[in-house]
């Protein structure tokens, strides 16, 4: 399982700061670094880092194509939310020619397939149709539980497509979290970097059993995040 960060996405971080922050997710063996669409950042970041675990990675709508373009990073994120399916294809194929490794981000994902399950999927297979190498599933609103999310996710993994988990539920993101890998999720975003204005402190995930009602499943590599908020903080 590979982590996905995206506490660079946040406005109002300098430049510097994520270059230190995207140098320590390197070190810790974090997959993707997310830094949005600054493509300022992204060529400062080509000029002055050499990673080599973490892939920086532009993120933007599928109506930010030139811009994730420009930042020139080998891997992007398009960002899918309420999109038809033929603006999803041309999307992926557009930077699929363009040599680009493609996330489909779906928000509003887990929501989607309580109100139409056919729909969701259909969302899935199109993107990996087109090109994506992963389709990551956003549980956006967090009004689902760990136990539904692990569910559906089990049901989705079913296509063979290769599938990563993110949520906005800061009260029960780790158990999601886990729930989301056991079920076969491959790719986990999250903010490993805790980023206040600079890197001056990390919040380490927790999860309560009322969270859950069992026990986290083991996840060796999601466990080692705590560890991971600890060596960031403190950065500045």
């Amino acid at each position: 399982m590979k982590l996905y960060d995206i506490s660079l996405r946040r406005a109002g971080l300098s430049i510097t700061d994520r270059l230190v922050a995207a140098r320590r997710l390197d070190a810790l063996g974090v997959a993707f670094a997310d830094g949005g669409r600054s493509a300022r950042f992204y060529h400062r970041a080509a000029l002055e880092l050499r990673l080599r675990a973490t892939t920086l990675i532009a993120s933007g709508g599928a109506e930010d194509l030139a811009a994730l373009l420009a930042a020139e990073t080998p891997a992007v994120a398009v960002v899918v939310q309420g999109h038809g399916f033929s603006v999803i294809r041309d999307a992926v194929r557009q930077l699929v020619r363009a040599e680009r490794r493609v996330i489909v981000e779906a928000r509003d994902f887990f929501d989607g397939w309580l109100i139409d399950p056919d729909n969701a999927l259909e969302v899935v297979l199109t993107a990996a149709e087109a090109g994506a190498e992963t389709v990551l599933l956003h549980d956006t609103a967090g009004s689902l539980w760990p136990d539904q999310i692990g569910e559906i996710t089990e049901l989705v993994a079913e296509t063979g497509v290769p599938l990563g988990f993110g949520c906005h539920d800061d009260g029960g993101t780790l158990a999601k979290q886990l729930f989301a890998a056991d079920a076969g999720a491959e790719l986990v975003q999250g903010f490993y970097a805790a980023v206040r204005g600079g890197l001056d402190r990390a919040v380490s995930p927790s999860v309560h059993s009322a969270e859950t009602g069992i026990a986290p499943v083991p996840c060796p590599r999601l466990e080692q995040t705590v560890s991971a908020h600890k060596a960031i903080g403190g950065v500045r």
